[in-house]
C-alpha cells in the first residue's frame, strides 16, 4: 500500500470514528431522557413493598393474614412509636391479659436478651374445653425483632417471630405507625386434627393481633 493510499485510509478511520460519536452525542441529546427514580425509596416503606389489596387493608385498620397449613403471616399497622409497640410485645408476663384465650403467661428464665418463656392456651371448640402449654425460648434483637421456638410443649412445632417496622405515611416525615409482623409455622402434634387445628389457629390471628393494637393504644393515651 503506498503511503497516499495509507494516509487517506488513516484518515478515513478517523473520519467514522469522529462520526461514530458525534452520531452518539446527536442520539443522547435527541432521544427525551427518562425521569430518574430519585424518590422511588419514599415509596419503598415495608406497607409500600406489599401488595395493593394488603397495603389497603392495613391503612384501613384492619388485619392481614396470609398463609396456610400452619405457616402464617399476620400483620397490623399501629399508630404508635416502635418503642410503645416492643413494650407492649415483651410485657411477656402480663400478655394473658389482653391477649384472647391466653389464660398464663410467665417468664421461667431471664438472661437480658434471651428469655424462656410459659405460655397456656385455653379455649372451647365445639362446646369442648381445650388446653395447650407452650414454653418457648425468645431471642430479642436490637428492640425491632423477636424470634422464638418451642424447646417444650403440646405442639409438635412452633417457630417464628415477631417484627417491628417504623412507617412514615409522608413522605420525608419522620414515621408515626408501625408496621406489625407476625411471622409463625405452628405444627399440631399426631392426636390433633391437622384441619381443624390450622382453621382454629389461621382465625385466631387476626384477634391477636387487633388485642396487642388495642393494648399499645390505651397505653399511649
Amino acid at each position: 500500500m503506498s503511503y497516499s493510499q495509507k494516509l487517506a485510509t488513516k484518515f478515513m478511520t478517523k473520519l467514522s470514528t469522529g462520526s461514530a460519536i458525534f452520531m452518539a452525542i446527536a442520539i443522547s441529546c435527541s432521544v427525551p431522557t427518562m425521569p430518574m427514580p430519585a424518590h422511588a425509596d419514599l415509596f419503598d416503606g415495608p406497607v409500600d413493598r406489599l401488595p395493593s389489596v394488603q397495603r389497603d387493608s392495613l391503612r384501613k385498620g384492619q388485619t392481614v393474614v396470609t398463609g396456610d397449613r400452619g405457616k402464617y403471616v399476620a400483620r397490623v399497622l399501629v399508630t404508635a412509636s416502635p418503642d410503645a409497640v416492643w413494650r407492649v410485645l415483651t410485657d411477656y408476663g402480663n400478655l394473658y391479659k389482653f391477649i384472647p384465650n391466653m389464660s398464663s403467661s410467665k417468664i421461667l428464665e431471664n438472661r437480658g436478651d434471651r428469655k424462656v418463656i410459659e405460655q397456656v392456651d385455653s379455649r372451647q371448640v365445639f362446646l369442648v374445653p381445650i388446653v395447650s402449654r407452650t414454653k418457648l425460648a425468645i431471642t430479642e434483637t436490637n428492640r425491632r425483632q423477636i424470634d422464638f421456638r418451642l424447646i417444650d410443649g403440646d405442639l409438635a412445632k412452633m417457630e417464628g417471630y415477631w417484627k417491628i417496622e417504623p412507617v412514615s405515611t409522608v413522605p420525608r416525615r419522620p414515621p408515626t405507625q408501625v408496621l406489625i409482623t407476625y411471622s409463625i409455622n405452628a405444627q399440631p402434634n399426631g392426636s390433633t386434627p391437622a384441619d381443624a387445628f390450622y382453621s382454629i389457629f389461621k382465625d385466631a390471628l387476626g384477634d391477636t393481633l387487633q388485642a396487642i393494637k388495642k393494648e399499645v393504644k390505651n397505653r399511649t393515651k
